[in-house]
């Protein structure tokens, strides 16, 4: 006669095996869904990164232009308190070589 403990015990043991291969199986699905979303995630951020990097060159570009139109003026830096305390100095500074001009004419 046939041991059918032995048929059994295969039988079990494949069954076993087939059980594995489904969870594998459903696992490996789990993990290429994964897969895409972060992939879709990636496209995302390297389109977010592109324009970032986008914006960052048209604001230094904004900055040299601008530094490029106040290279020739250098009041554009002073606040207008300073400007105003240039001004008063300048003046004093005018008023005085009149003073003294005015001064040598007359001698």
């Amino acid at each position: 006669m046939f041991d059918f403990s032995k048929y059994e015990s295969i039988i079990h043991e494949l069954e076993t095996i087939e059980a594995e291969v489904a969870t594998m199986g459903n696992k490996l699905k789990d993990v290429e869904e994964h897969k895409i979303e972060l992939e879709i995630e990636l496209n995302k951020v390297r389109q977010e990164n592109f324009y970032l990097q986008k914006r960052i060159l048209d604001i230094e570009q904004e900055l040299i232009n601008s530094r490029e139109k106040n290279d020739g003026n250098i009041f554009n830096t002073f606040n207008s308190k300073e400007k105003e305390s240039i001004k008063a100095k300048l003046q004093d500074m005018i008023s005085k070589i009149e003073y003294h001009l005015s001064g040598n004419r007359q001698s």
